[in-house]
């Protein structure tokens, strides 16, 4: 089996030129890192033409966009870093009509450097960096926004009891938080649930959810459900009851003898969630009466090297170890509909990363020094551009109608 390296995956103005158009007809801008330059540098998706390039020391980081798609968030764990990156493409509210500008990238002074940044989620309208800490540092959640970031600024961070391999997911006016007890020394991950009041700027504490999850690892949200990845099954929060009352489902059937659930995702516009165990995805509908896990069969000799949603729900996609895309349809029973084959089987040194565009439905598939543009509304490959460098990372930028998908590291 392949194990090629995968990395999955908008302020104020601060130009003084005369701008004579509001609308702006863009394809949208991708961040990508190139690895022996050890430099972010900015695609123009419209001539392909790569806009500026900006130095980062260190490791390769991982790539995500900020809640509104106009800031790149660049994440190094090892280096205790988190650097913030303004794409350049952006729309502000005119009063009588919103008018978008198009700049040229820059660097923000702002760097959080709290201990091993991990897991990074979207909440709208939210962005939250979830800090594992280690043997001489709590874990930490901070929280920031595209307004917050337009001035070089966080609006709240929390500090935890305990350091942990946890994540944080913050919707509306709450966030969910992961817990580990001091008395859980065999592991770093964390076994419970807390939430707490978001008033903007500070959190308060609620409570902690007495219903277990035992090496907690992996969360999604969508309209009416988040969920958590648990060693023993998963544990689902309803979010649409009064008070958010938990449920713990037990591991699907067909489950592999010693798998679990450790990675969900999700999508605010589809009503199920997908478990996914080593290479057996699960749909989960936790409000279903009779089936609650439906398996998603991606071919039993594949391995899935990373799979998501586009933006707003109408394809989940995985792409596979023998070089092929697969889309499904959730609105229609997760039917397959189109296998799109990319490249060859990729090797253990090949380099792979995938980013979803938020104003229409393209996928870009980054290979070495390839990006493959995808129309995920029928499958059909729209162009391959040649980088000139080898790229490790790589997200859209751009602008948006304000709606995005979530995004998680691992």
């Amino acid at each position: 089996m392949t194990t090629a390296t995968l990395l999955t995956a908008c302020g104020g103005s601060s130009s003084d030129e005369a701008h004579n158009d509001t609308d702006i007809d863009t394809g949208g801008r991708l961040a990508l890192f190139d690895m022996d330059a050890s430099a972010l540098k900015f695609l123009n998706l419209d001539d392909e033409e790569v806009l500026t390039s900006m130095a980062i020391d260190g490791e390769s980081p991982r790539l995500y966009a900020s809640p509104d798609h106009r800031y790149a968030v660049a994440i190094q764990r090892e280096d205790d870093r988190v650097s913030f990156f303004d794409g350049g493409l952006y729309t502000e509210d005119h009063g009588d009509h919103l008018h978008d500008y198009a700049e040229a990238p820059t660097m923000l002074p702002l760097t959080l450097n709290d201990h091993k940044p991990t897991h990074y989620t979207l909440g709208e309208p939210y962005g939250v960096v979830f800090f594992d800490g280690g043997s001489a540092a709590r874990s930490k959640v901070t929280v920031f926004s595209d307004a917050s970031l337009g001035s070089s600024s966080t609006l709240a961070s929390l500090d935890l009891e305990n350091n942990m391999h946890g994540v944080a997911k913050l919707i509306g006016d709450h966030l969910f938080v992961t817990y580990r007890d001091s008395g859980i020394t065999d592991t770093t991950l964390p076994a419970a649930v807390e939430r707490y009041h978001f008033d903007g700027s500070s959190f308060g504490f609620e409570t902690r959810y007495d219903e277990a999850c035992p090496n907690l690892h992996g969360a999604a949200t969508n309209a009416h459900s988040l969920g958590f990845g648990c060693g023993d099954g998963v544990l689902v929060i309803d979010l649409h009851e009064a008070g958010y009352p938990a449920t713990k489902l037990a591991n699907p059937d067909s489950l592999e003898t010693g798998a679990r659930i450790g990675t969900l995702v999700g999508n605010h516009d589809v009503e199920e969630l997908v478990g996914i165990a080593g290479d057996q995805l699960f749909i989960i509908d936790p409000e279903s009466e009779t089936t609650i896990y439906q398996e998603l069969d991606i071919g039993s000799d594949v391995a899935r090297l990373t799979q998501g949603f586009t933006t707003h729900g109408e394809v989940f996609y995985v792409l596979g170890n023998d070089g092929s895309l697969r889309l499904f349809n959730p609105a229609d029973n997760w039917a397959l509909f189109k296998t799109v084959q990319l490249m060859d089987a990729p090797s253990e040194e090949d380099t792979l990363a995938v980013t979803v565009s938020a104003a229409q439905e393209h996928l870009f598939v980054l290979h070495n020094q390839t990006v493959i543009e995808v129309d995920m509304a029928d499958g059909d490959v729209v162009r391959s551009i040649d980088l000139g460098f080898n790229a490790s990372s790589v997200v859209w930028l751009g602008l948006t109608n304000g709606e995005h998908n979530e995004e998680h590291s691992h």
